[in-house]
């Protein structure tokens, strides 16, 4: 019974802290299995932030954004951003088109479509300095592993149609330090090679 009160004491300890404990580490595997959006919240909000609706919608940019590169070389611009609705860009591209890092970061997750990415697909999200996440999906392959340091750039997966998709394409997702979805073309700079429908 002693060890019981002590272990729940630990745990309130823990949930009304104002930062995890330093010991506390990220459950990567847990983080595949979640919905989409609990993952990304999860990682952008380590210090037990309410997610409610009114928290999401605040939070804009930082500056490392206007660093920021198109994920493929050349594509056609399928489908765009739509607050509640469509949170990134749909960009199609042939089957093992590369796809680019738009920013130098540390890969957080890899899903090989698990439980709570099936209609993404094989997923890669990349956190950018805890103030930017990126996130690359239905790709064919996944070229990186969690923890790794990659450079913009670098060829982190390869386009594909895996999860929920009628055609080989690439869906790009950018969000803030609070998990909320910002919109990838305000920040991307213009005259990429994009062909409209």
């Amino acid at each position: 019974m002693r060890f019981f009160a002590a272990e729940m004491i630990l745990i309130l300890l823990i949930l009304f802290s104002s930062s995890p404990p330093a010991a506390a580490a990220v459950d990567y595997q847990e983080l595949q299995e979640d919905p989409l959006e609990t993952a990304i919240k999860k990682l952008a909000s380590p210090g037990g932030i309410d997610w409610d609706r009114e928290e999401m919608i605040t939070g804009g940019a930082p500056d490392i954004i206007k660093d920021m590169k198109w994920p493929l070389k050349s594509f056609t611009l399928s489908r765009g951003f739509r607050r509640g609705g469509h949170s990134g860009l749909d960009l199609i591209a042939p089957k093992g088109t590369p796809v680019l890092a738009a920013l130098d970061g540390i890969v957080e997750i890899v899903s090989n479509g698990g439980a709570g990415f099936r209609g993404y697909g094989k997923v890669v999200l990349i956190n950018h300095g805890g103030k930017l996440w990126t996130l690359y999906s239905h790709n064919t392959t996944n070229n990186v592993k969690v923890g790794q340091r990659v450079k913009q750039g670098d060829v982190i997966a390869t386009v594909g149609m895996t999860g929920r998709a009628t055609t080989y394409h690439l869906h790009f997702e950018v969000r803030n330090a609070k998990g909320t979805p910002l919109n990838p073309i305000k920040y991307l700079p213009e005259g990429g090679v994009i062909k409209r429908r």
